[in-house]
């Protein structure tokens, strides 16, 4: 029984002893994180506070030992001994915050192996939550793994040898990733031209998933088997995307439509992916100059802040109901919705009879005929853009299709008091065009319009002032900007185009002028970039349909028209009326201000002042500076007082034999200067985090 009470004793022990060294190691590792002030990982600042916790008790055994052991034995005052064990606890601590900041210096928190992030901190329960956490953990590993194996860690390679890396490690990384540098390969505005070339081979078809596959996906979406649904559904796919894949059906009624599916599973793997993209592309930027160079990890966040919704269909039937007045004023088909079968992953509409313009043959067609598609697809694209602010983002000649015996429908109805009237007009053409995929939908708001056009209106004038002044409300501009210089440039580069913008020369002048905004630093919101994207896309079409298609005198001719409609007494009737709605507060405000002026004047009360540093940025900066000023004098004056009174102390009250009060007091004194010393080191090294 005895020995039964031992066992129970130890173990009983060894139990309060794992929760006292758990409960110490994590108050360490809080104060430790804290002290520093920087965002150190928790697994790193758990593991630093654990070897404290085990070493500050030997540390305490050594101080007693110094001081308490005479020649008879061991003699320990309580008192001493408490202040003894605290002053090496103090600096166990300081030492563990030390050991953070050299790990942190040389493997920064988020450039390692071990993924976390608040993604792995979601969950219904504890062991689902640890289940996907590990997986995520595997996931990023076998990522991470590939990435360093295609030689991405180097900082400096060339830029042919880091694009074409990344987009093999992409390629091999799965469908999240190539769905990233899909995205990317449209970014001709910020990424450089080697980049664009190797992401641009992964718009390309992939494998379709069989019908036992995506047969049961149809059902889940539909609420049935899509075969007693649909009249008939074809189950060899007419089109597959890495996403998504395409399925002919009819109606009961004959109609002919589209099933657009997303593929089983990929929305759950593609949405547990981006918390890895961002933290892949994070690591890049941190470790590469290449990376950093590019602002891969901005470009990544504006992909997965849209990721979500380009992968619910009701988005992209939401998007069409959107655009479907904008193309029909243009007369360019597109299909229709049909919601009552459509859901999350699932988007049913009508089929066009037509063929894509990469696939279509054009000398089949006469010059004519080519010209009214160009002209057909400028007018749509241009209108879009400029009068509605919503357009398809993406007119590329996959999106485009070539539609003979076009038949195009138009109806409308209104009723005035009692009186019901309604108009249908149908207009069936040789040839015409049809666009498809409006999950990339981009807006522009009236403001945005008015400077876009601007733009184009002071390139076509050759004037450098007016384009300076658009581009500078276009974009949003960096501090120190030197606007002089700016349009000094500006009028360099129209000036190379002062016979006017020849075939095919476009996109060389939108390129050069991507090229001087990057130079001066300005910022092109996402908004425009997708106008721009969408323009440059429309060139390529064109070229396509037309090699020698009259792109500035088309687009001369749209211009002008627009403008002469924005002139149109109703378009300014409209926009005065705006202005007044937009300035009747302050008109209304504007006597009783004037009055109180005045009454100040006459009264000698009347004063100016001047706020510096209005911009939050500025006053964020200068207070880092003081605060960085302030610790370091603060921790200067400890460190000086602390080794002072351990230098000069011998002549205080005595605490123990061979230690005084004031040598003591010093040594907590040199402590807070050397935490204090650390901060300081932490917050200027860590600033970038």
């Amino acid at each position: 029984m005895q020995i039964v009470l031992m066992i129970l004793g130890v173990l009983g022990g060894l139990v309060v002893g794992a929760v006292a060294l758990a409960g110490v190691t994590w108050l360490l590792a809080n104060v430790m994180r804290r002290v520093l002030g920087v965002p150190v990982g928790w697994p790193r600042s758990i593991l630093v506070a654990l070897l404290v916790a085990l070493s500050t008790g030997g540390l305490v055994a050594l101080a007693v030992e110094q001081f308490f052991t005479t020649g008879g034995g061991r003699d320990v005052s309580p008192g001493p001994a408490i202040i003894l064990g605290l002053i090496a606890l103090m600096w166990m601590l300081g030492f563990g915050a030390a050991l953070l900041t050299v790990m942190e210096l040389v493997v920064p928190t988020g450039a390692g192996f071990s993924p976390g992030g608040s993604a792995g901190r979601s969950g219904r329960s504890g062991g689902s939550r640890i289940g996907r956490q590990r997986a995520r953990n595997r996931r990023y590993r076998q990522v991470m793994a590939i990435f360093v194996r295609k030689g991405l860690t180097a900082r400096k390679p060339s830029m042919t040898e880091a694009a074409k890396a990344f987009r093999e490690a992409l390629e091999e990384s799965g469908t999240t990733f190539v769905k990233l540098g899909q995205n990317l390969s449209t970014r001709d505005s910020v990424l450089p031209p080697e980049f664009i070339k190797e992401l641009s081979s992964l718009q390309t078809g992939a494998s379709p998933e069989p019908w036992e596959r995506i047969g049961p996906a149809m059902a889940g979406s539909l609420g049935a088997d899509p075969e007693t649904v649909f009249a008939t559904v074809e189950r060899e796919p007419m089109a597959a995307a890495s996403v998504a894949q395409v399925h002919r059906a009819t109606l009961d009624d004959g109609t002919r439509v589209v099933l657009k599916v997303q593929r089983p599973g990929t929305r759950e793997v593609v949405l547990n992916d981006t918390d890895i993209v961002m933290r892949i592309c994070d690591w890049l930027e941190f470790r590469t100059d290449w990376g950093r160079e590019m602002g891969i990890r901005r470009l990544a966040a504006s992909f997965t802040s849209t990721l979500a919704e380009e992968l619910d269909y009701r988005r992209e039937a939401a998007n069409m109901r959107e655009l479907a007045e904008p193309l029909r004023s243009t007369k360019v088909l597109m299909p229709q919705v049909y919601d009552e079968y459509s859901s999350e992953r699932l988007l049913v509409m009508d089929e066009l009879d037509g063929t894509p313009l990469g696939s279509v043959d054009l000398d089949d067609y006469s010059t004519e005929q080519r010209r009214g598609l160009g002209d057909a697809l400028m007018v749509s694209v241009m209108r879009q853009i400029l009068e509605y602010g919503v357009f398809q983002a993406d007119p590329h000649p996959g999106n485009v299709l070539v539609m003979d015996g076009a038949v195009w429908e138009d109806s409308w109805q209104r009723t005035v008091g009692p009186v019901h009237i309604s108009s249908e007009t149908v207009e069936q053409r040789e040839v015409g065009l049809g666009m498809l995929d409006f999950g990339a939908v981009g807006h522009l708001d009236t403001t945005d319009r008015r400077h876009l056009t601007m733009v184009f209106a002071a390139i076509e004038r050759g004037d450098s002032r007016i384009l300076t002044d658009a581009l500078l409300s276009l974009l949003d501009r960096p501090d120190g900007l030197d606007v002089r210089t700016l349009q000094r440039d500006v009028s360099v580069l129209l000036a190379r185009y002062r016979g006017g913008v020849g075939k095919g020369e476009g996109m060389a002048l939108f390129g050069q002028l991507t090229t001087l905004v990057n130079n001066h630093r300005l910022v092109v919101p996402e908004n425009i970039a997708s106008a721009l994207r969408s323009l440059g896309e429309m060139e390529g079409t064109l070229r396509l349909i037309l090699p020698d298609y009259p792109l500035v005198e088309t687009a001369r001719e749209q211009g002008t028209a627009l403008i002469k409609e924005q002139a149109h007494p109703s378009s300014v009737k409209d926009a005065a009326s705006g202005l007044m709605l937009e300035s009747l507060p302050m008109l209304q405000e504007l006597p009783r201000k004037v009055s109180g002026i005045v009454g100040d004047l006459q009264d000698g009360r009347l004063s100016l002042s001047m706020r510096m540093f209005r911009n939050p940025d500025d006053r964020a900066y200068l207070t880092g500076l003081l605060q960085q000023f302030t610790v370091a004098l603060v921790a200067g004056f400890c460190v000086l007082g602390g080794v002072m009174l351990i230098a000069f102390g011998d002549g205080g009250p005595v605490l123990v034999d061979k230690l005084t009060w004031h040598a003591a007091m010093g040594y907590v004194v040199l402590f807070c200067g050397f935490l204090l010393a650390l901060r300081t080191v932490a917050m200027v090294l860590f600033s970038r985090k």
